[in-house]
């Protein structure tokens, strides 16, 4: 049994690590572009921008909303629903699922919404995997039976693919802060065109009580919430990164107006 238990470990390591190499062995570690001073006249441009678009849309019946959808976002809310949900997806999916490169780039060093969720799943896996070998670590050092049962070989293996994991846990999240940064600004370049449509979308649904529809736009909502929560956690309280916090209060504002009518 304890043999299994170390095959199982052994087995899980070798995959973490063989998944993990491809995203942060081929020189995607560099230093992360930095955010622009945020001034009092950019956030002010920013909140204008909101102001704009809740202003153009604010006493709108459905038929102008279904207008702005069609002919600015190539939306057809009348369209069936897997349709309709596919045209939302691919046009948010312009402006947030890759930042285009003017190098040329492997599968695994393009920053795009695809590998920043891999790289999220790698970190969680490294994590659980770190907790198990911490944890073989110590059950050694403290108690004799599992001293008496367990050749030194293995303790020091097991310290020694600890450090392999850690060294690459820390490329990991360096690699998750880089591609998040730069996909958030992407972002906050789009965010016209991305909140004008999210926005138009939620009064749409709401004005017709359409639960499929309301639920659709929320997940497009955690869909870009989940691309800015690494860089908005790593950039916590620092000026230039305030920007980051108007727009992520503007998601979660159509995040509630949706909650609040169903």
């Amino acid at each position: 049994m304890r043999n299994e238990v170390d095959e199982t470990l052994s087995s899980l390591t070798e995959r973490f690590l063989a998944d993990a190499t491809p995203y942060i062995l081929n020189g995607t570690m560099q230093e992360p572009a930095e955010a622009p001073e945020v001034t009092v006249l950019a956030i002010r441009a920013f909140n204008g921008i909101v102001a704009m678009c809740q202003e153009e849309l604010g006493d709108s019946d459905s038929a102008h909303l279904e207008h702005v959808l069609s002919f600015m976002c190539h939306i057809d809310v009348n369209a069936t629903g897997d349709i309709l949900c596919n045209q939302i997806e691919e046009f948010i999916s312009l402006y947030i699922a890759s930042v285009p490169s003017s190098e040329k780039v492997d599968d695994y060093t393009f920053i795009s919404e695809n590998n920043l969720v891999k790289l999220i799943q790698l970190k969680q896996y490294g994590n659980k995997l770190r907790e198990l070998l911490k944890n073989f670590i110590v059950q050694r050092k403290k108690r004799r039976w599992y001293q008496f049962y367990t050749p030194a070989s293995k303790y020091c293996m097991a310290e020694d693919v600890l450090r392999k994991v850690d060294e690459v846990l820390e490329k990991i999240n360096e690699r998750i802060e880089i591609d998040s940064d730069k996909m958030i600004q992407r972002i906050v370049d789009n965010f016209y065109i991305i909140y004008i449509c999210l926005l138009a979308l939620v009064k749409y649904a709401i004005s017709k009580h359409d639960i499929i529809l309301e639920l659709t736009v929320n997940a497009q909502i955690d869909r870009i919430l989940y691309i800015i929560d690494p860089s908005f956690k790593a950039h916590t309280l620092k000026n230039k990164y305030l920007l980051y916090y108007h727009v992520v209060y503007e998601l979660k504002e159509l995040h509630a107006s949706i909650l609040a009518d169903m």
